[in-house]
């Protein structure tokens, strides 16, 4: 139900239903992956392992101009650990070796392994000696391994395995992924360049065209997940970097123990919030959002979070640029049922419906209908059915208006009504409106009675609070904006599916 006619008041949206800005909707995309994983177990460039007959390993590391030594200089010699195993005793990658320290009652999984100047790898239940580094290599042993000084490492205490590096690339319009490995996540970026990076892993480099946001792009995208996809598109890393030229995108990551803090591929978004301030989004926990255009912003949704829109007929051609930019769910038409929205009849959206599905890595919703355009919709799924054209998920808006009306139970009846085709369910607004808008606290046992409420509804893949009038709001207006009750009440729902 949003104009696309941009109108503010003291520096947001105006509160008019007919002056509501354009926006969109964000989400990480999953395309082809074009990745290539290199991960810190031995450097190919320091020297080479022999294994002993007792199944120990031991590893032997030519000088670098730039090393130093590990924990104790010379030929490293691993131990058996008791009541384990060993696997590796990997070489030092910048002068000098390492030597592991005798694990007791468990694995020892590597010592000193080193990838090309970067963290070096010892783990197991005993602890294990640190590596050496260009770079000042990450002391091994595990959870806390020490940062070493160039040159040499620091012994960490008994733990779980230190991190590994992982890398990936991408032809241009393709995605990376990186994906640490189990039980580790992704803590920071050592290198990032979209444009025309040269080299390979542990030694990319970057080239006179190279995207200035491309770390700082990895790490938003990226940082405490254990496996990433990143799109390598102009509009993901800020514009082109350098024009007719052909671009690709390198990264190396450094993976460290943890846990996920972000959600991984199979937690997909399910609270989200329409056309609200970028600032907003993220301190009320949304996982997704959209301003009723094709692009994003980073004044109100910008990615990770953005799902671009088809708002009207006129779109329609941007569907190509929405593939290319690497997005992997759109929005379709915005209440066409409306003679102040998108304002289409059925057989002309019919007509368009085959551009918009035209590429099949894309998930289209149905048109999203004002609660009074049920009819429309109706029509438009069996036409589409009739025709055989595909709608991947049922788009839908609700108010209460009259007075008493904005209760769980009528928003309840719009979602039952929604799921008759057997499809998942996005509620992309809702809230009270009209005579049924009394009061803050009326609004808020609304919110507070829906969200268990569409809970319950296995079909509701995901909802976006529309805060664009009294008691609907999440923020206050005018001066130094402040939570309302009903935005802590947002915040407090869960992000995700339960």
């Amino acid at each position: 139900m949003v104009s696309r006619l941009n109108a503010c008041e003291n520096g947001h949206i105006a509160h008019s239903r007919s002056l509501r800005l354009t926006a969109f909707a964000c989400g990480v995309p999953s395309l082809l992956f074009a990745a290539a994983a290199c991960s810190s177990s031995a450097d190919s460039r320091g020297g080479k392992t022999t294994a002993g007959a007792d199944g120990a390993a031991a590893g032997n590391a030519s000088a670098g101009s730039d090393g130093g030594t590990g924990a104790s200089a010379g030929q490293g010699t691993l131990p058996p650990a008791a009541g384990g195993m060993n696997t590796t005793n990997g070489s030092g990658g910048a002068g000098g070796t390492l030597t592991a320290g005798n694990g007791t009652g468990g694995t020892v999984a590597s010592a000193g392994a080193l990838q090309a100047g970067g963290d070096a790898n010892a783990s197991g239940a005993g602890a294990g000696s640190g590596g050496a580094s260009a770079r000042g290599g990450r002391g091994a042993g595990g959870n806390s391994a020490g940062r070493g000084t160039a040159g040499s490492g620091m012994a960490g205490s008994a733990g779980a395995a230190a991190g590994t590096t992982v890398c990936g690339t991408a032809a241009e319009d393709d995605s990376a992924t990186l994906t640490c490995p189990a039980g580790q996540i992704i803590d920071s970026v050592v290198f990032a360049s979209f444009g025309t990076p040269t080299g390979t892993c542990g030694s990319f480099a970057t080239s006179s065209c190279d995207a200035g946001a491309s770390a700082a792009t990895i790490q938003t995208l990226c940082a405490g997940k254990s496996s990433c996809s990143v799109p390598a598109t102009n509009s993901a890393f800020g514009g082109d970097p350098c024009h007719d030229t052909t671009k690709k995108l390198a990264v190396e990551v450094a993976c460290v123990p943890g846990e996920p803090t972000q959600p991984e591929p199979g937690n997909a978004p399910y609270k989200g919030l329409a056309n609200s301030p970028a600032a907003q989004i993220s301190a009320l926990g949304a996982t997704w959002c959209y301003n009723w255009g094709d692009t994003p912003k980073s004044t109100d949704c910008n990615d990770p979070y953005f799902v671009p829109m088809i708002w009207g007929s006129s779109d329609v051609s941007k569907i190509d640029s929405i593939a290319k930019a690497g997005y992997t769910t759109v929005l379709g038409f915005n209440e066409p049922n409306k003679s102040d929205q998108a304002n289409m009849s059925v057989a002309d959206a019919i007509a368009l419906w085959p551009q918009i599905t035209k590429n099949a890595g894309i998930r289209v919703s149905s048109p999203a209908v004002s609660d009074d355009g049920r009819s429309w919709l109706e029509d438009f799924m069996t036409q589409a059915k009739q025709n055989n054209l595909r709608v991947d998920f049922i788009a839908m808006h609700w108010y209460g208006w009259n007075k008493g009306s904005c209760v769980a139970s009528q928003l309840e009846g719009a979602v039952t009504w929604a799921s008759q085709w057997g499809l998942p369910v996005w509620v992309t607004e809702f809230g009270c409106m009209g005579s049924s808008n009394t009061d803050e606290q009326t609004v808020l046992d609304f919110f507070d009675a829906a969200i268990p409420m569409l809970a319950k509804h296995a079909q509701v893949e995901r909802y976006a609070w529309y805060p664009w009038n009294t008691y609907n709001d999440v923020y206050t207006s005018g001066g130094t904006p402040m939570m309302t009750a009903l935005g802590q009440a947002f915040a407090a729902a869960p992000q995700y599916r339960q």
